[in-house]
């Protein structure tokens, strides 16, 4: 069996508070150490042990695929291609705060849109990045697990299936939960399962 499995990292502290970590390096608590765990065992029920971990390199991302490696005694790859995007002046804020701020360009990202604050990651940007990455690292023998966030998830995945970047047909992704997709022979991209493994 084949599969690409697009496992969102575990809640950190920042994500309990509402704040926005974007490119911040946020690493999990023990809360979202013991989330991450359980998640990873439910990994291993569904997809065994020989796995390819690649992962973000952001720490709440290696924190999350490290215990995935606890179990499968694999290593973890890290690619850039897989980081979260950034959220420019917005990082470490709540919603309450942006919202108070930039009422304007809060409601533009709540309409799914990019806001144009400085240092925003743009999304066909991003979509572009992660997409990228995912292609690069689908191999046909194996399941490939990528750790990442959950906006990087959901744009390289709308890229691989060839949709417009700001589109929200797949919702989010919940922390620690995954998705399932696969290569067919002709370069097209299956899913075939969404969210996955959430507690």
């Amino acid at each position: 069996m084949s599969a690409m499995v697009l496992w969102r990292h575990a809640r950190t502290e920042y994500n309990a508070d509402g704040r926005l970590q974007g490119s911040l390096d946020v690493p999990l608590g023990e809360g979202g150490r013991a989330q991450a765990a359980g998640a990873a065992r439910r990994l291993v029920d569904r997809y065994g042990s020989d796995l390819v971990i690649v992962s973000s390199p952001l720490s709440r991302a290696l924190d999350t695929a490290d215990e995935l490696a606890a179990l499968t005694g694999g290593d973890v790859a890290v690619d850039e291609g897989f980081a979260q995007r950034p959220y420019g002046a917005w990082e470490g804020l709540t919603w309450a705060d942006v919202q108070a701020r930039w009422p304007e360009q809060f409601a533009a990202r709540k309409r799914g849109e990019d806001p144009d604050i400085p240092g925003w990651g743009v999304s066909a940007d991003v979509a572009a990045r992660v997409g990228a990455a995912l292609r690069d690292h689908w191999d046909p023998e194996a399941i490939t697990v990528v750790v990442s966030h959950g906006s990087a998830i959901q744009l390289g995945l709308l890229d691989v299936l060839g949709l417009e970047p700001l589109s929200r047909v797949f919702g989010s992704v919940p922390h620690a939960a995954w998705h399932e997709v696969r290569r067919v022979e002709s370069g097209a991209w299956h899913v075939d399962a969404l969210g996955l493994g959430a507690d």
